[in-house]
Protein backbone atom coordinates (compact mmCIF):
# COMPACT_ATOMS: atom_id res chain seq x y z
CA UNK A 1 0.00 0.00 0.00
CA UNK A 2 1.34 3.27 -0.71
CA UNK A 3 2.23 5.18 1.31
CA UNK A 4 0.34 8.51 2.94
CA UNK A 5 3.69 10.63 3.02
CA UNK A 6 3.94 9.75 -0.48
CA UNK A 7 0.97 10.72 -1.49
CA UNK A 8 0.70 14.08 -0.13
CA UNK A 9 4.42 14.62 -1.25
CA UNK A 10 3.23 14.08 -4.95
CA UNK A 11 0.29 16.18 -4.51
CA UNK A 12 2.47 19.11 -3.52
CA UNK A 13 4.55 18.49 -6.01
CA UNK A 14 2.30 18.86 -9.04
CA UNK A 15 0.31 21.72 -7.77
CA UNK A 16 3.73 23.41 -8.03
CA UNK A 17 5.74 22.34 -10.97
CA UNK A 18 2.04 22.81 -12.73
CA UNK A 19 0.24 25.96 -11.33
CA UNK A 20 1.36 28.09 -14.32
CA UNK A 21 -1.05 25.98 -16.18
CA UNK A 22 -3.88 27.99 -14.85
CA UNK A 23 -5.71 25.39 -13.58
CA UNK A 24 -3.42 22.44 -12.57
CA UNK A 25 -5.65 19.47 -13.90
CA UNK A 26 -4.87 16.66 -11.02
CA UNK A 27 -6.42 13.83 -12.95
CA UNK A 28 -3.80 14.61 -15.95
CA UNK A 29 -0.57 15.47 -13.84
CA UNK A 30 -1.30 13.22 -10.53
CA UNK A 31 0.09 9.53 -11.07
CA UNK A 32 -0.76 7.69 -8.43
CA UNK A 33 -4.47 6.91 -8.86
CA UNK A 34 -7.03 5.39 -6.05
CA UNK A 35 -10.70 5.53 -4.99
CA UNK A 36 -10.62 6.28 -1.41
CA UNK A 37 -8.21 8.76 0.48
CA UNK A 38 -8.38 10.48 4.36
CA UNK A 39 -5.42 12.57 5.50
CA UNK A 40 -5.06 14.93 8.16
CA UNK A 41 -5.22 18.88 7.07
CA UNK A 42 -2.06 19.43 9.35
CA UNK A 43 -0.42 16.40 7.61
CA UNK A 44 -0.88 18.16 4.55
CA UNK A 45 0.44 21.10 5.27
CA UNK A 46 3.01 20.96 7.42
CA UNK A 47 6.84 22.61 6.15
CA UNK A 48 4.64 24.52 3.79
CA UNK A 49 1.34 26.24 4.85
CA UNK A 50 1.06 26.24 1.11
CA UNK A 51 -1.55 28.14 -1.25
CA UNK A 52 -3.06 25.91 -3.39
CA UNK A 53 -3.29 27.03 -6.85
CA UNK A 54 -6.48 26.61 -9.28
CA UNK A 55 -7.02 23.12 -9.75
CA UNK A 56 -9.69 20.12 -10.76
CA UNK A 57 -9.79 16.68 -9.57
CA UNK A 58 -12.67 14.02 -10.45
CA UNK A 59 -13.02 13.12 -6.89
CA UNK A 60 -15.03 14.90 -4.90
CA UNK A 61 -13.43 16.44 -1.49
CA UNK A 62 -14.71 17.05 1.79
CA UNK A 63 -12.98 18.82 4.01
CA UNK A 64 -13.66 19.79 7.81
CA UNK A 65 -11.68 22.39 10.05
CA UNK A 66 -11.80 21.70 13.52
CA UNK A 67 -9.16 24.48 14.15
CA UNK A 68 -7.20 27.45 11.88
CA UNK A 69 -8.06 29.60 9.45
CA UNK A 70 -7.92 29.89 5.65
CA UNK A 71 -8.98 31.36 2.57
CA UNK A 72 -10.98 29.36 0.21
CA UNK A 73 -12.35 29.31 -3.43
CA UNK A 74 -14.71 26.76 -4.61
CA UNK A 75 -16.36 27.22 -8.03
CA UNK A 76 -17.44 30.77 -8.14
CA UNK A 77 -17.97 30.48 -3.81
CA UNK A 78 -15.36 32.35 -2.15
CA UNK A 79 -15.50 32.15 1.91
CA UNK A 80 -13.29 32.44 4.62
CA UNK A 81 -12.95 28.94 6.30
CA UNK A 82 -12.38 28.86 10.12
CA UNK A 83 -13.24 26.17 13.36
CA UNK A 84 -16.31 24.10 12.48
CA UNK A 85 -16.44 25.35 8.83
CA UNK A 86 -17.44 21.91 6.78
CA UNK A 87 -17.13 22.58 2.63
CA UNK A 88 -17.54 20.53 0.07
CA UNK A 89 -15.29 20.92 -3.36
CA UNK A 90 -17.85 18.61 -6.06
CA UNK A 91 -15.87 15.97 -8.90
CA UNK A 92 -14.35 18.63 -11.60
CA UNK A 93 -15.09 22.09 -9.53
CA UNK A 94 -12.08 24.12 -9.66
CA UNK A 95 -10.69 25.41 -6.43
CA UNK A 96 -8.22 26.81 -4.49
CA UNK A 97 -6.61 27.94 -1.54
CA UNK A 98 -4.49 30.20 0.65
CA UNK A 99 -3.25 31.79 4.30
CA UNK A 100 -3.25 29.05 5.55
CA UNK A 101 -3.00 29.54 9.31
CA UNK A 102 0.03 27.59 10.91
CA UNK A 103 -2.30 26.25 13.62
CA UNK A 104 -5.01 24.70 10.92
CA UNK A 105 -5.70 21.03 11.80
CA UNK A 106 -8.49 19.13 10.32
CA UNK A 107 -9.37 16.38 7.81
CA UNK A 108 -10.08 16.21 3.85
CA UNK A 109 -11.62 13.13 2.30
CA UNK A 110 -11.27 11.86 -1.22
CA UNK A 111 -13.89 9.83 -3.20
CA UNK A 112 -15.19 8.55 -6.52
CA UNK A 113 -17.97 7.04 -7.71
CA UNK A 114 -15.69 3.54 -8.07
CA UNK A 115 -15.18 3.40 -4.40
CA UNK A 116 -18.99 2.89 -4.05
CA UNK A 117 -19.05 0.32 -6.75
CA UNK A 118 -15.60 -1.74 -6.02
CA UNK A 119 -17.98 -1.72 -2.55
CA UNK A 120 -21.02 -3.13 -3.81
CA UNK A 121 -23.17 -0.02 -3.60
CA UNK A 122 -25.29 1.34 -6.63
CA UNK A 123 -23.86 4.88 -7.67
CA UNK A 124 -27.45 6.16 -7.10
CA UNK A 125 -26.45 6.11 -3.37
CA UNK A 126 -24.68 9.38 -4.29
CA UNK A 127 -25.66 10.37 -7.24
CA UNK A 128 -28.70 11.87 -5.96
CA UNK A 129 -26.91 14.11 -3.45
CA UNK A 130 -27.31 17.67 -4.04
CA UNK A 131 -24.50 18.38 -1.67
CA UNK A 132 -21.66 16.82 -4.03
CA UNK A 133 -23.39 19.44 -7.27
CA UNK A 134 -21.44 22.77 -8.26
CA UNK A 135 -25.73 24.34 -7.64
CA UNK A 136 -24.80 24.51 -4.34
CA UNK A 137 -23.07 26.93 -1.15
CA UNK A 138 -20.47 24.33 -0.77
CA UNK A 139 -19.47 25.69 3.06
CA UNK A 140 -21.13 25.70 6.13
CA UNK A 141 -19.93 27.34 9.67
CA UNK A 142 -21.44 24.51 12.36
CA UNK A 143 -21.61 24.87 16.02
CA UNK A 144 -19.43 23.43 18.34
CA UNK A 145 -22.29 20.09 18.83
CA UNK A 146 -22.45 19.50 15.16
CA UNK A 147 -18.50 19.89 14.97
CA UNK A 148 -18.48 16.58 17.11
CA UNK A 149 -20.69 15.11 15.05
CA UNK A 150 -18.60 15.34 11.79
CA UNK A 151 -15.82 14.60 13.54
CA UNK A 152 -16.60 11.82 15.39
CA UNK A 153 -17.67 10.06 11.46
CA UNK A 154 -14.27 11.22 9.84
CA UNK A 155 -12.33 9.71 12.89
CA UNK A 156 -14.52 6.85 12.52
CA UNK A 157 -13.28 6.65 8.49
CA UNK A 158 -9.15 7.78 9.56
CA UNK A 159 -9.47 4.16 12.10
CA UNK A 160 -11.30 1.77 9.77
CA UNK A 161 -8.54 2.95 6.94
CA UNK A 162 -5.76 2.14 9.48
CA UNK A 163 -7.09 -1.26 10.14
CA UNK A 164 -6.05 -1.88 6.15
CA UNK A 165 -8.34 -4.20 5.99
CA UNK A 166 -9.86 -4.54 2.77
CA UNK A 167 -13.11 -5.94 4.59
CA UNK A 168 -13.79 -2.64 5.76
CA UNK A 169 -13.79 -0.88 2.62
CA UNK A 170 -17.35 -1.65 2.85
CA UNK A 171 -17.81 -0.02 6.45
CA UNK A 172 -15.74 2.99 5.32
CA UNK A 173 -18.34 3.35 2.29
CA UNK A 174 -20.46 3.44 5.27
CA UNK A 175 -19.71 5.83 7.56
CA UNK A 176 -19.21 8.37 3.86
CA UNK A 177 -22.76 7.57 2.94
CA UNK A 178 -23.72 8.70 6.78
CA UNK A 179 -21.60 11.73 6.60
CA UNK A 180 -23.18 12.74 3.30
CA UNK A 181 -26.47 12.45 4.95
CA UNK A 182 -25.85 14.52 8.06
CA UNK A 183 -24.37 17.05 5.26
CA UNK A 184 -27.66 17.20 3.41
CA UNK A 185 -29.29 17.78 6.84
CA UNK A 186 -27.12 20.14 7.79
CA UNK A 187 -26.79 21.86 4.42
CA UNK A 188 -30.82 22.34 3.90
CA UNK A 189 -31.43 23.19 7.96
CA UNK A 190 -29.50 26.17 6.90
CA UNK A 191 -30.18 27.12 2.93
CA UNK A 192 -31.85 30.74 3.10
CA UNK A 193 -35.53 31.41 1.89
CA UNK A 194 -36.46 33.44 -1.43
CA UNK A 195 -39.32 34.49 -2.59
CA UNK A 196 -39.81 32.28 -5.51
CA UNK A 197 -36.81 29.78 -5.77
CA UNK A 198 -34.36 28.32 -3.12
CA UNK A 199 -30.78 30.03 -3.36
CA UNK A 200 -29.61 26.69 -4.48
CA UNK A 201 -32.39 26.85 -7.48
CA UNK A 202 -31.38 30.50 -8.17
CA UNK A 203 -27.58 29.56 -8.62
CA UNK A 204 -27.97 26.37 -10.11
CA UNK A 205 -29.57 28.05 -13.06
CA UNK A 206 -27.35 31.18 -12.71
CA UNK A 207 -24.28 28.88 -13.51
CA UNK A 208 -26.15 27.07 -16.07
CA UNK A 209 -26.84 30.07 -18.29
CA UNK A 210 -23.38 31.26 -17.82
CA UNK A 211 -21.77 28.12 -19.06
CA UNK A 212 -24.13 28.34 -21.95
CA UNK A 213 -23.68 32.00 -22.42
CA UNK A 214 -20.48 33.34 -21.25
CA UNK A 215 -18.47 33.54 -24.28
CA UNK A 216 -21.38 35.81 -25.72
CA UNK A 217 -23.33 37.53 -22.38
CA UNK A 218 -20.58 39.35 -20.52
CA UNK A 219 -23.66 41.64 -18.67
CA UNK A 220 -25.59 41.31 -15.52
CA UNK A 221 -28.34 42.19 -16.88
CA UNK A 222 -28.85 39.41 -19.25
CA UNK A 223 -28.07 36.63 -16.29
CA UNK A 224 -31.06 39.15 -14.67
CA UNK A 225 -33.56 39.23 -17.02
CA UNK A 226 -33.26 35.51 -17.70
CA UNK A 227 -33.83 34.76 -14.17
CA UNK A 228 -36.53 37.50 -13.70
CA UNK A 229 -34.69 39.42 -11.25
CA UNK A 230 -32.98 43.09 -11.15
CA UNK A 231 -29.29 42.81 -12.09
CA UNK A 232 -29.04 44.57 -8.66
CA UNK A 233 -30.68 42.01 -6.71
CA UNK A 234 -29.21 39.35 -8.57
CA UNK A 235 -25.14 40.21 -8.01
CA UNK A 236 -26.55 41.15 -4.47
CA UNK A 237 -27.85 37.89 -3.65
CA UNK A 238 -24.91 36.11 -5.45
CA UNK A 239 -22.32 37.69 -3.89
CA UNK A 240 -24.10 37.21 0.05
CA UNK A 241 -24.08 33.59 -0.43
CA UNK A 242 -20.96 32.93 -2.75
CA UNK A 243 -18.66 36.01 -1.68
CA UNK A 244 -17.98 36.83 -5.29
CA UNK A 245 -21.04 39.21 -7.16
CA UNK A 246 -22.41 37.85 -10.32
CA UNK A 247 -20.32 40.25 -12.82
CA UNK A 248 -17.14 38.90 -10.86
CA UNK A 249 -18.45 35.36 -11.28
CA UNK A 250 -19.07 35.91 -14.92
CA UNK A 251 -15.35 37.71 -15.21
CA UNK A 252 -14.08 34.64 -13.12
CA UNK A 253 -16.05 31.85 -16.13
CA UNK A 254 -14.55 34.54 -18.91
CA UNK A 255 -11.21 34.06 -17.35
CA UNK A 256 -10.78 30.43 -16.51
CA UNK A 257 -11.55 30.17 -20.18
CA UNK A 258 -9.00 32.80 -21.75
CA UNK A 259 -6.11 30.74 -19.43
CA UNK A 260 -7.73 27.47 -20.60
CA UNK A 261 -7.22 28.36 -23.90
CA UNK A 262 -3.92 30.68 -24.32
CA UNK A 263 -2.00 27.86 -21.97
CA UNK A 264 -3.51 24.65 -24.54
CA UNK A 265 -4.18 25.77 -27.71
CA UNK A 266 -2.07 27.59 -30.42
CA UNK A 267 -4.91 30.06 -31.53
CA UNK A 268 -3.93 33.56 -32.14
CA UNK A 269 -4.81 36.06 -29.02
CA UNK A 270 -7.27 37.68 -31.96
CA UNK A 271 -8.92 34.09 -32.16
CA UNK A 272 -9.06 33.43 -28.72
CA UNK A 273 -10.73 36.94 -27.69
CA UNK A 274 -13.43 36.48 -29.68
CA UNK A 275 -14.09 32.82 -28.44
CA UNK A 276 -14.75 34.34 -25.15
CA UNK A 277 -17.19 37.27 -26.64
CA UNK A 278 -14.53 40.01 -27.36
CA UNK A 279 -14.45 41.15 -30.82
CA UNK A 280 -11.99 43.54 -30.17
CA UNK A 281 -8.85 42.38 -29.10
CA UNK A 282 -7.49 45.26 -27.40
CA UNK A 283 -9.98 44.91 -25.12
CA UNK A 284 -10.27 41.35 -24.29
CA UNK A 285 -6.05 42.63 -23.22
CA UNK A 286 -7.01 44.94 -21.13
CA UNK A 287 -9.58 42.37 -19.32
CA UNK A 288 -6.71 40.16 -18.92
CA UNK A 289 -4.34 42.06 -17.63
CA UNK A 290 -7.00 43.85 -15.20
CA UNK A 291 -7.19 40.72 -13.68
CA UNK A 292 -3.43 38.89 -14.44
CA UNK A 293 -1.36 41.90 -13.92
CA UNK A 294 0.29 40.43 -16.89
CA UNK A 295 -0.95 40.34 -20.59
CA UNK A 296 -2.16 37.20 -22.80
CA UNK A 297 1.19 37.32 -24.77
CA UNK A 298 3.16 37.38 -21.48
CA UNK A 299 0.56 34.38 -19.90
CA UNK A 300 0.81 31.93 -22.70
CA UNK A 301 4.90 32.80 -23.18
CA UNK A 302 5.19 31.64 -19.51
CA UNK A 303 4.22 28.16 -20.53
CA UNK A 304 6.70 27.87 -23.62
Amino acid sequence: MLDDEVRISEFKKVLRQNAREGVVDLDKNYRFKFDFQIHRLEDILRNSRMAAPPNRWSYHRLCFLTRGEAEILTGIHAFRAKKNTFYIIPSRVIASSKNWTADTLGYVLLFNVDFFLNNNFSHQFIANKRLLTASVQPYLHLDDSQGEEVTRILENIMSEKKAKDHINNELIAVKILELLLLGERLFKNAEPETSDLSFAEVLKNFIDLLDVHYSKEHSVKFYAEQLSFHPNHLNALIKKHTGLSAKESIQNRILLEAKYLLHSTKLPIRDISVQVGFNDPNYFATFFKRAENMSPVNYRSAFV
